[in-house]
């Protein structure tokens, strides 16, 4: 049986042939769609000259093509969205560019490194993490902070999900301003805040005294995601025997449960030229 689109174009009528600039037409069979009548267009309209074929195997052709157009826009707004997402995140500007193809192994342990946390990104990005975290230590100007980036750069391309950097001394400072007579948010708000994204990178930890209230701090922020199963990249430039007498155990804890590594950037600084 004829399609309804076969039986329309099928039945002539000169002012609407005129119209569509059809000028013959002829009995058709298509094997999926059975009799049709094929139209010719002179090409003096808007289509091109030439036998169309089956109707509604153009129809089909011609949904596909706009399932396809759909696809391809959806792909653009959330690639639009991530690098947006990039750009909220707070990564330095320094590091904006930093991935993981730029950056520059040393040696034979910084291409593990490299390895291990390009597997990780592949974790973090399926979703199946379970909160797992990690902890970046060691020597100054090993590019620990550009891994850390790339990394955060990297889960929020492939994720389109928030991602955040933060700085310990920025957590410090935004915790203390929440107790400012005139703040408009509240202690509380910031450990919110620290834990929303779906990845958090935190730089520079070791940098600070480490008091009693530093610790809580860095407890409660990481306690925070920990609740939430969201892993937090913690960067430091101290030595693994120190990172629990400053952080205190229980951050430590949360930061290595769920298969939680960390791994140790302890050759010489690259910066330097020196790095063996």
């Amino acid at each position: 049986m004829g399609s309804l689109i076969s039986e329309l174009l099928g039945t002539p009528n000169d002012d609407m042939d005129h119209i569509l600039g059809i000028d013959d037409r002829r009995k058709g069979e298509c094997e999926q769609h059975g009799n049709f009548i094929d139209v010719h267009h002179s090409g003096k309209g808007r289509v091109s000259e030439g036998w169309k074929g089956c109707p509604e195997c153009a129809e089909e052709i011609l949904q596909a093509r706009m399932r396809e157009e759909e696809r391809q826009r959806q792909m653009e707004m959330m690639r639009q969205r991530a690098r947006r997402l990039v750009m909220q995140s707070g990564i330095p500007k320094r590091f904006s560019e930093k991935g993981f193809d730029n950056y520059q192994p040393a040696n034979g342990k910084a291409v593990s490194i490299l390895k291990k946390l390009r597997e990780y990104s592949d974790v973090i990005s399926g979703g199946k993490h379970d909160g797992r975290s990690l902890i970046l230590l060691g020597n100054v100007g090993n590019g620990k902070t550009h891994l850390g980036c790339a990394l955060l750069q990297n889960v929020i391309l492939r994720t389109c999900k928030p991602g955040a950097y933060w700085t310990f001394a920025e957590l410090i400072r935004d915790v203390k301003a929440s107790w400012r007579k005139d703040a408009k948010f509240s202690e509380q708000d910031v450990y919110d805040r620290f834990a929303a994204p779906e990845l958090v990178v935190l730089d520079e930890v070791g940098m600070q005294n480490f008091t009693d209230f530093e610790q809580t701090v860095a407890y409660e922020a990481i306690n925070a995601r920990y609740l939430l199963e969201k892993p937090t990249v913690a960067i430091t430039n101290l030595p693994a025997t120190d990172l629990s007498r400053c952080l205190g155990e229980r951050v430590v804890d949360r930061l290595r449960e769920s298969g939680g590594k960390a791994y140790d950037f302890d050759w010489k600084s690259y910066r330097t030229g020196d790095a063996q």
